[in-house]
C-alpha cells in the first residue's frame, strides 16, 4: 500500500481509528506525530486518531521537563506528557521514552511520584515503548 505520508509504496502500519484510511510506514509515522501501541492488539493510530491525555494538570509559570530540565508545552500534548498519577510530573515525549528504555519495565515508574502501575499503563496507551527486560 502507499504510505499517506511519503506516498511510497510498502507502508502496512493502519491507523486503528474508527474508519480512518490511513496507512504509513512506520519510521514515516513516528516522524508525523503517530502513536504505535506495544502492548495487546498492539494498535496504531495516524496523528488525527492517536490517543490524548485527560489528565487535569496545572502548571506553576513555565514547567521544565523532570528529565532534561528544558521547558514543556503548557498543557499535555503529543510531545508532552504528565504523569497520571500526581499530575506534577512533566515529561518530553522523547525524554521519557529514552527512560524507558533504559529502565525496563521492572524499573520503570514517574520519577517524582515513583508510582509504577498508573505510570506504565499511561505511558504505555501513549506509545511509550517499555522493554520487558
Amino acid at each position: 500500500q502507499r504510505c499517506c505520508i511519503c506516498r511510497l509504496w510498502g507502508a502496512s502500519v493502519t491507523c486503528r481509528g474508527r474508519r480512518c484510511p490511513r496507512v504509513f510506514h512506520f519510521p514515516c509515522g513516528s516522524e508525523r506525530g503517530c502513536v504505535s501501541q506495544f502492548f495487546g492488539e498492539f494498535k496504531s493510530f495516524c496523528w488525527k486518531h492517536r490517543p490524548v491525555q485527560c489528565v487535569r494538570a496545572v502548571q506553576q509559570d513555565q514547567t521544565l521537563c523532570l528529565i532534561c530540565q528544558e521547558a514543556v508545552a503548557g498543557q499535555p500534548c503529543y510531545d508532552t506528557l504528565v504523569c497520571p498519577a500526581c499530575a506534577s510530573a512533566w515529561f518530553h515525549r522523547r525524554c521519557i521514552q529514552g527512560q524507558a528504555l533504559r529502565s525496563a519495565r521492572h524499573h520503570f515508574r514517574c520519577p517524582l511520584c515513583q508510582d509504577v502501575a498508573t505510570f506504565q499503563e499511561e505511558m504505555f496507551r501513549l506509545g511509550i515503548k517499555i522493554p520487558d527486560g
